[in-house]
């Protein structure tokens, strides 16, 4: 009886743990959460742009930790772009007078093991180009880090998958802030 009740109890743990980790694992960094709430503007410049889709991103697999999706940061980007109204306008297609490149060129996150507090460091390169001469007129390389606590969530996974969120959307506000602060 002991051994039958042992077995039991194993199943029913074995089961609950694969349903949890089922359920955590692959959660995908969203756009909307990468969006800032608070921009901090210098100058609004009265130009066009338009943003073409970052690269170095990765998409989420069911079987690994959250990641930051070239499409979804370039949505919060252009969302970004629109709400701090840095550009006159934001341009999808042809016609901007300036074109943003965004490369994710390193996201260190932790293993998805069991951790405490969170911390996603994601490296940018924010590029700015003329449309008229193709020339770069700006161009910066910059980190910023972002912690998730323990104690605002129990999952190790949903720990992972906001502070990839807030990392990126600390990211998106100081490169606004940059482009900002450019002077034309």
């Amino acid at each position: 009886m002991k051994k039958v009740i042992t077995k039991i109890f194993t199943v029913v743990i074995l089961v609950f743990y694969s349903g949890v980790f089922l359920l955590a694992a692959g959660c995908a960094a969203r756009a909307y959460k990468m969006v800032p709430l608070d921009l901090e503007v210098t100058n609004k410049h009265p130009y066009s742009v338009r943003v073409n889709d970052p690269v170095g991103g990765r998409e989420t697999s069911i079987f690994w930790s959250s990641q930051i999706s070239n499409s979804a940061f370039s949505e919060a980007i252009t969302e970004s772009l629109v709400k701090s109204r840095v550009f006159k306008t934001v341009i999808k297609g042809e016609g901007a007078d300036y074109i943003l490149d965004v490369t994710i060129l390193h996201c260190d996150q932790p293993v998805p093991m069991i951790s405490l507090d969170v911390d996603v460091k994601i490296e940018t390169k924010w590029m700015l180009t003329d449309t008229k001469t193709y020339k770069p007129v700006w161009t910066e390389t910059f980190e910023t880090t972002y912690r998730e606590k323990l104690i605002d969530t129990l999952f190790t996974q949903e720990r992972i998958q906001r502070a990839n969120e807030g990392s990126a959307k600390t990211n998106i506000a100081e490169g606004i802030k940059r482009l900002s602060m450019i002077k034309f």
